[in-house]
C-alpha cells in the first residue's frame, strides 16, 4: 500500500511540474530563513552556557539613584571585591576582572631590541586566580590555580601565542612586553568559544595592576573593572541584594551617595544592553523573540502558499479523486494519499533548504561577525527539531488540501459538474492570503523604518566635523611627549596633511575620563553634575569645526588654565545665557579655573544616548592620540608616510591608525546589521507571499472560467476582465495592509524608543509599503489574469 502512494504521489508531481516547482520553491525558501534564524537564535541563545556553575554567578554592578533617568553601569570601585570577600566569607567565590585597551605588545630580543611588535584593541585582561575558579576556561598548559598568582605573569591563548611566537608549545617561561612592562608567560589558555563575552587573548595576573592603580580608593571607578560573585544554594539573590544595600550604606554612600551597587545574572549578561558586556556587544531577549517570530511567520506563509497552491489544483484533480472513489478508494486512503504527497515536497523542500543553508551560513557570518558552524546541522538537537518542523509542516500544509480533494463527490465530478464549498473554499483561501500579506507589509513596513534611522545616524550633524579626519595613537610617556611638536612638524610637511591636533581622545568615543565639576560655594559630597573631560590642544577646535556660542577658545598652555565647555554645562549650572557664564570659576577634578567659552552641544557617544556635558582644557601629560586632517584623495600615500614617521620616531610603537567617521559608523554596526537582515526577510515575505497570490489567481481564474467565457461572448474587453480578477486581490492587499499597519506602527515606535535621537514613522513609510506590495501584486496576477481574459470562450464553454 504505501510503496503505491509513493508511486501514485511521484508520478503526479511529475505530471504536474510546474505547481510541484512552485511548492517546493515556496516551501525551500520559507524553510531556509526558518532554519537560519533557528540557528542565529540558538547561538545567541549559548553564549557563556558552558561554565558549570553560571546559574549561581552574578555580575556586581551600579544603578544610579536618579529615579526619573537612572544610570546602568558595569565597573565598581576597586576595593569592592576584595571587601566583599572579606565580609561575606559565605560567598563560593569572589573575582575581579579588568579590561584593558588598545595594548603595545613587544616580543623582544635577549639583547632587549623588538623583534615583533602588535597592538591588541581589546582581549588584554587582569583578572584575579579565582575568576578560573568561577568559569570555565581551561589550560592547555600550567596550572590554573597558581599561574596568575604572582605580580607580572600572564596567560597566553594558543591563539595569541601561535602570533606572538609561531607555535605555542613551549612558550611556557617566555617574557612578553606589555605597554613597557615585562611579563612571564606561566601558561596557555586553549582559545575560548566563539559565544562567550570574554573574548580572553591575554590574561595578566590582577596583582600586577595593584602595582598601578590604588586599590583602596573608593573613588575610583572603571567601567571594565568588574566584579563577579558566586553564590551558594544557601542564599538567593534577593536576600543577597538586601546585604548589598547595606554593604552600599557602609562604603559607598559616603564616598559616592549617587549610586547603589546590583546584582545581575550571568545569564543575562549577554542579552542587556542597558550594561553592555566586554565584548561591547548585547543581543536583547526582545530581539530574540522579534527574530523568532519572524522566523514562525515566514514559515507560516510558506505553508499558506502550499496551501493556495495545491488547492487550486482541485478541479484538475478533480476526475483523479472521482475516479478513485469509484474504483472504491476510502477518503481515509486518498487523505492518506495527498499526505504523502505533501511528505514528499516537505521532503525535497527541506533537503533544498538545507543545501541553501550551508551555503548562506558563511554569507550570515560575515554579515552579522558572528561564528555559526555547519555542525551545528548535525547536532542531535537540531536534527530533531528539523524532523519535528518535517511533520509538522507536512500535517498543516497537506491536511486541508487533503480534506478537500478527498470530499469530492464522484458522481458531480464524473458529470462534469463539480461542486464544491465554493464560497467557504475561496473565503478561506482569502484569508490565508490576507495573512501572507500581512506578514510582509509589517516585515516591509520595519524595514523602512530601521534603514530610516540608521540614514539619520549616517548624517546627523553630531555637533563637530567627522569627515577627513584620521586619528592614530602615539606613545604617551615621557619620550612621546618630548617629540610631539617634532613630530607635529613632520606631520604637516607631508603632503596631504592640512592640520594636525594633539588630544586625548577624539570628540566622540573612548578615551578622556568622567570626573566631577563643582561650583566654588558647593563643599557637600555631591558635585554640581559629572563631566566628561576631553584634553586638547588649541588645534583641535579648528580640525573639528566646533561652533562656538559664547567667549572664545583657550589660548595654549601645558596644564590646566583654563576650560571650555559645551551647552550642557552652562544649563546643569542652571545659567540660561551661555554668555553669562565666561568667566565663571570651577573645580573640575580638582583644578580650579574660570570658563573662557561655551561650544554648542556635540555628541560624544552614539545618538542612542542624551548629550554629555563636556569640558576642554590643556594637558598635555595626558596628550596620546594625533587627530589629522587630510585630503582624501591622498589618503594612501599620507597613512604610508605616518607609519614611516611612526617606525622612525617611535620604533617600538605600532602604527595604528582609523577614520572618525567610520568609528562612529560602528556604534550603530548592529542596527546596520539588522537592518540588511530585514531586508532579506522583507524580500523572501514577498517572494512567498507572491506564490501564494499566484495560487489565489489560479484558483480564481478555474472557479470562474466559464463566466469569463460569458463575458467575453457578450462582448467583454480583456482589459475589463483583468481588472475584475485583481479588484479582488487588491481588496485582499489593502485589508492586509490595514491590519499590517496599526501592528507595525506599535513594535517599531517601541524600538524607536531606546533611541534618544530617533525619527518619526510618517504616512510615507505606510504608502510606501502598500504602493509596493500593489505593485508586486499586479505583477504577480497580471499574467494569469491576461492569459485568463484572452483564453478562448469556446473552450470554457462547449461542456455545457
Amino acid at each position: 500500500m504505501i510503496k503505491n502512494y509513493l508511486k501514485t504521489a511521484i508520478r503526479n508531481l511529475s505530471r504536474y511540474k510546474g505547481n510541484a516547482v512552485i511548492n517546493i520553491a515556496g516551501l525551500m525558501v520559507g524553510f531556509a530563513a526558518f532554519l537560519l534564524i533557528f540557528l542565529l537564535v540558538q547561538y545567541e541563545k549559548s553564549f557563556d552556557s558552558f561554565h558549570r556553575n553560571r546559574s549561581a554567578i552574578y555580575r556586581v554592578v551600579r544603578i544610579g539613584k536618579n529615579p526619573v533617568n537612572p544610570e546602568y553601569r558595569t565597573g565598581v570601585p576597586f576595593p569592592v571585591t576584595n571587601t566583599l570577600r572579606t565580609d561575606f566569607p559565605q560567598l563560593t567565590k569572589t573575582a575581579a576582572i579588568w579590561a584593558d585597551g588598545d595594548v603595545q605588545v613587544n616580543i623582544k630580543a635577549p639583547d632587549g631590541t623588538v623583534l615583533k611588535k602588535f597592538k591588541e584593541p581589546d582581549g588584554v585582561f587582569f583578572a584575579e586566580p579565582q575568576f578560573f575558579q568561577m568559569f570555565d576556561f581551561s589550560l592547555a598548559e600550567g596550572n590554573i590555580r597558581q599561574a596568575i598568582n604572582e605580580p607580572y605573569t600572564v596567560l597566553l591563548t594558543k591563539e595569541s601565542a601561535i602570533k606572538y611566537f609561531g607555535d605555542w608549545r613551549n612558550v611556557t617561561g617566555k617574557t612578553i612586553n606589555m605597554d613597557k612592562v615585562d611579563l612571564k608567560i606561566t601558561g596557555i589558555l586553549n582559545d575560548p568559544p566563539s559565544n562567550t563575552d570574554f573574548q580572553l587573548k591575554a590574561v595578566v595576573s590582577y596583582a600586577t595592576l595593584k602595582n598601578y592603580v590604588d586599590m583602596h580608593n573608593w573613588n575610583r571607578i572603571s567601567d571594565d573593572n568588574y566584579c563577579f560573585i558566586q553564590l551558594n544554594t544557601k542564599i538567593s539573590r534577593e536576600q543577597f541584594d538586601k546585604r548589598l544595600a547595606g554593604f552600599t550604606e557602609t562604603y559607598i554612600a559616603p564616598n559616592n551617595p549617587g549610586y547603589r551597587l546590583s546584582l545581575q545574572p550571568l545569564n543575562e549578561m549577554h542579552y542587556d544592553g542597558r550594561y553592555g558586556n566586554f565584548s561591547g556587544r548585547t543581543f536583547s531577549k526582545d530581539l530574540v523573540l522579534a527574530l523568532e517570530l519572524i522566523g514562525l511567520f515566514l514559515l507560516i506563509i510558506a505553508c499558506v502558499n502550499f496551501i493556495n497552491i495545491t488547492t487550486a489544483q482541485s478541479v484538475t484533480r478533480s476526475r483523479e479523486v472521482g475516479v478513485r472513489k469509484v474504483l472504491g478508494g476510502k477518503r481515509t486512503q486518498i487523505v492518506f494519499q495527498f499526505l504523502g504527497e505533501t511528505g514528499i515536497i516537505t521532503l525535497l523542500s527541506l533537503i533544498g533548504a538545507v543545501i541553501i543553508v550551508l551555503v548562506c551560513i558563511p554569507l550570515l557570518n560575515n554579515l552579522l561577525d558572528i561564528h555559526l558552524s555547519a555542525s551545528m546541522l548535525t547536532r542531535a538537537k537540531f536534527i530533531g527539531f528539523m524532523l519535528c518542523v518535517f511533520l509538522s509542516v507536512t500535517f498543516l500544509s497537506g491536511f486541508y488540501p487533503a480534506l478537500v480533494l478527498s470530499g469530492f463527490k464522484p458522481g458531480n465530478v464524473l458529470k462534469g459538474s463539480l461542486v464544491t464549498r465554493h464560497q467557504k473554499g475561496i473565503s478561506l483561501r482569502r484569508g490565508l492570503v490576507v495573512l501572507q500579506f500581512v506578514i510582509a507589509q509589517a516585515l516591509i513596513i520595519g524595514t523602512l523604518v530601521v534603514s530610516s534611522q540608521m540614514n539619520y545616524f549616517r548624517n546627523a550633524d553630531l555637533g563637530f566635523r567627522k569627515s577627513a579626519v584620521l586619528n592614530a595613537s602615539f606613545p604617551d610617556d615621557s619620550l612621546g611627549l618630548a617629540r610631539a611638536d617634532f613630530l607635529r612638524n613632520e606631520l604637516l610637511n607631508v603632503p596631504g596633511i592640512e592640520a594636525v591636533s594633539f588630544s586625548s581622545a577624539p570628540p566622540s568615543g573612548s578615551g578622556g575620563w568622567y570626573t566631577d565639576l563643582r561650583t566654588l560655594t558647593n563643599y557637600s559630597k555631591e558635585p554640581d553634575m559629572v563631566v566628561a573631560m576631553k584634553p586638547a590642544d588649541t588645534n583641535y577646535f579648528n580640525i573639528y569645526r566646533f561652533q562656538l556660542v559664547a567667549g572664545r577658545r583657550y589660548f595654549p598652555s601645558d596644564t590646566i588654565r583654563e576650560f571650555v565647555v559645551n551647552e550642557a554645562v552652562v544649563r546643569g549650572l542652571g545659567i540660561s545665557d551661555p554668555a553669562d557664564a565666561i568667566g565663571k570659576m570651577v573645580n573640575v577634578n580638582g583644578k580650579i579655573s574660570p570658563i573662557v567659552g561655551v561650544v554648542k552641544d556635540f555628541h560624544t557617544n552614539s545618538l542612542r544616548d542624551p548629550i554629555n556635558a563636556v569640558v576642554m582644557t590643556t594637558i598635555r601629560s595626558e596628550y596620546g592620540l594625533a587627530n589629522v586632517k587630510i585630503d582624501m584623495k591622498k589618503a594612501t600615500p599620507v597613512i604610508a608616510a605616518m607609519e614611516r614617521i611612526w617606525n622612525k620616531d617611535f620604533p617600538d610603537y605600532f602604527f595604528e591608525y582609523n577614520f572618525l567617521d567610520q568609528s562612529i559608523a560602528n556604534y550603530y554596526k548592529q542596527e546596520n546589521q539588522l537592518s540588511q537582515l530585514y531586508k532579506i526577510f522583507s524580500i523572501i515575505a514577498i517572494f512567498i507571499s507572491c506564490l501564494g497570490l499566484y495560487g489565489l489567481i489560479s484558483f480564481i481564474a478555474v472557479q470562474r472560467k466559464k463566466e469569463i467565457g460569458i463575458r467575453k461572448v457578450l462582448g467583454a474587453a480583456v482589459r475589463d476582465i483583468v481588472i475584475m480578477l485583481s479588484r479582488e486581490l487588491t481588496v485582499l492587499i489593502v485589508a492586509a495592509f490595514l491590519i499590517a499597519s496599526p501592528v507595525a506602527w506599535y513594535f517599531m515606535h517601541q524600538w524607536l524608543q531606546q533611541y534618544t535621537y530617533r525619527i518619526s514613522i510618517g504616512a510615507g513609510f505606510f504608502v510606501a509599503t502598500v504602493l509596493c506590495a500593489l505593485c508586486v501584486a499586479w505583477v504577480t496576477v497580471g499574467y494569469t489574469a491576461i492569459r485568463a481574459a484572452t483564453a478562448n470562450p469556446v473552450k470554457s464553454l462547449r461542456t455545457e
